[in-house]
């Protein structure tokens, strides 16, 4: 962003402050429905809360604190705490009054305020309030919604509800969220209910003798997803299992062409028209449907609000989704049984069944990608350099591991690093990266680690460039508490060791599975100091790095192709179980 167009930001928000604190309930309401766009949220989400307060924001914000502290009038205090919303965050925000005593014009508003956590963090431990804000919230707004029964409250904060929750930021921290997610899928499937778009539809009885299983997939697109889904599949008796891969209408023919080759059948849902395309689903009398994309982590997700849903006899999730749904409708979570801990059951709601080994088995469609020949000359490393690279992504990035990083680069004077944070298959548009990457440098320089030793690589079109980088790496280091899972792949493929830290839950729990399944352990590191004293010993001693690079590659190379085989033997034998006791 230019200083003239900060400036104008600036500006704006002002104004936008000004009008909220004048506290005329029905002009704000208008701003926040203006059929261009909600003008609270859109500067909220400009990133413009991670800019530095000036002297003029910072004498808005003490007006904002003053209301809130000493002011009796209900929708003056609201006002004010949609003004201070522009400058702060909701978890640092004390705001003096209850979602019940909203006005309803501002009620979606409100709720969408509250949600809306940053996309990123800068301070220590700010996630995980983000996080414990979070909960708070919507436990708060699940109490509102079941105890208050009056439609115009109940649709207001539904409808907020619906628009502004996302854990997409916030769900790396490595704590249960059953609580979170139950009230989530509650509130979720009250929308349905309220806005009669629910389709419930239990198939009628197996007719006798049926030996055909008809397998419904909601196929999510992306290229990860995609991955994922091909490894669980790949592998079915298809003399038992027909495989009905649902796409959307808007993208079917770019969807389908990553899945053509494992699904009978093709059908495109109309995704703008939730209640026809359950009908459709329904109307395929599936024995099992299954979700092959995160229906965790927002809520108008066309596949989530199908899920929330009955339209087949068993209804699956799997690791595509981060935790645990929450759905009553959906009744079995396929995991592998290194991804999860002993007590894993706890952070379910779903029945879980546990594959042998990891889960974490990708088949990416179109075959091997040969890497991109690249130099460390193109990349701005010097050839002396030890090359650090991490393909964490954005979101999973927060100050706990930018530290860790840090001090590695820290106690290794001639290593690089180079990260590709900003990963298509989370999201598009990543609209804080210059805020972000000015903190990561602001975190190594804290450490005295030089800025030219950081290099950042845009999202490429293909994996092919990022292997060729990979190629080129001594080290790989893994993100966590949320750690990787189809990004390990790519440095194991070229034989780039990766450092990885185990968990407790099983989004933190992924690479340790996947290097436990391959035999990998020594690389597997149980705390922070251990993850770091292992990736500085390693870049000190020359000879035990090119070990560990060798039983990588010796590893790959007899067991590699396992990760590329699938897992539908196993799979299917856990689908077969679970529709056997359905009936039962």
């Amino acid at each position: 962003m230019d200083s003239d167009s900060e400036r104008k930001l600036r500006e704006l928000r002002l104004n936008l402050a000004e009008v909220c604190l004048e506290g005329r309930v029905d002009r704000i309401a208008a701003l926040c429905r203006n059929p261009a766009g909600d003008a609270l949220l859109t500067m909220i989400n400009s990133g413009v809360r991670h800019l530095a307060m000036t002297k003029a924001d910072q004498a808005v914000a003490e007006r904002c604190h003053r209301i809130l502290s000493v002011e009796h009038d209900i929708a003056r205090k609201v006002a004010a705490y949609l003004a201070l919303s522009l400058f702060s965050f909701p978890h640092s925000i004390e705001r003096s009054f209850d979602i019940i005593d909203v006005p309803t014009p501002l009620l979606t508003s409100v709720i969408k305020v509250l949600l809306a956590v940053p996309l990123f963090f800068t301070r220590d431990g700010a996630r995980r309030r983000a996080l414990a804000h979070v909960e708070a919230t919507v436990q708060e707004i699940h109490k509102a919604v079941t105890v208050i029964d009056e439609p115009d409250f109940r649709r207001e904060v539904l409808n907020g509800f619906m628009d502004g929750y996302s854990v997409t930021a916030i769900y790396a921290e490595d704590v249960p969220l059953r609580a979170l997610a139950q009230r989530r899928a509650d509130l979720i499937r009250m929308y349905l209910d309220t806005n009669g778009l629910a389709r419930d539809t239990t198939p009628p009885p197996r007719a006798a003798g049926e030996t055909t299983i008809r397998l419904g997939i909601l196929y999510p697109g992306t290229i990860s997803e995609t991955a994922a889904v091909r490894g669980h599949l790949t592998g079915l008796d298809r003399s038992i299992f027909q495989i009905i891969a649902f796409v959307p209408d808007e993208a079917a023919t770019t969807v389908s062409a990553g899945f053509e080759d494992l699904a009978d059948d093709f059908i495109a849902l109309p995704v703008n028209d939730i209640g026809h395309a359950a009908e459709i689903v329904a109307g395929e009398s599936l024995d099992i449907l299954m979700v092959g994309a995160n229906a965790t982590n927002t809520c108008r997700f066309p596949w989530t609000l199908l899920m929330a849903q009955r339209l087949a006899r068993l209804q699956v999730a799997m690791h595509s989704c981060s935790l645990t749904t929450g759905f009553s409708t959906i009744d079995i979570f396929i995991n592998g049984k290194l991804n999860e801990p002993d007590n894993a059951q706890d952070d379910y709601t779903e029945t879980l069944a546990l594959t042998p080994g990891s889960s974490n088995h990708y088949i990416f469609s179109g075959g091997k990608i040969a890497p991109t020949v690249l130099t460390r000359e193109q990349l701005g490393v010097p050839d002396a350099a030890l090359l650090l690279v991490s393909g964490a992504n954005f979101f999973k990035i927060g100050p706990d591991l930018i530290n860790t990083w840090a001090r590695i680069l820290e106690a290794a004077p001639t290593a690089h690093l180079l990260m590709y944070p900003f990963n298509p298959n989370w999201t598009t548009h990543y609209p804080h990266k210059d805020g972000f990457l000015r903190f990561v440098q602001d975190r190594f320089a804290a450490h005295e680690v030089s800025v030219d030793r950081l290099h950042v690589l845009e999202a490429q079109p293909t994996r092919a460039p990022i292997l060729g980088v990979l190629a080129l790496a001594d080290l790989y280091l893994d993100s966590f508490p949320y750690s990787g899972a189809v990004s390990l792949i790519d440095p194991l493929s070229v034989g780039c060791p990766p450092i990885v830290r185990e968990g407790h839950t099983a989004r933190c729990r992924q690479s340790s599975g996947l290097m436990r399944d391959l035999g990998l352990d020594v690389m597997v590191t149980r705390t922070t100091e251990h993850y770091i004293t292992l990736s500085t010993r390693l870049l000190k001693d020359d000879s035990l790095r090119r070990e560990m690079r060798e039983a990588v590659t010796d590893v790959m190379r007899q067991f590699g192709a396992a990760i590329d085989e699938g897992i539908g033997d196993v799979v299917g034998d856990a689908l077969k179980a679970a529709l056997a006791k359905r009936r039962a």
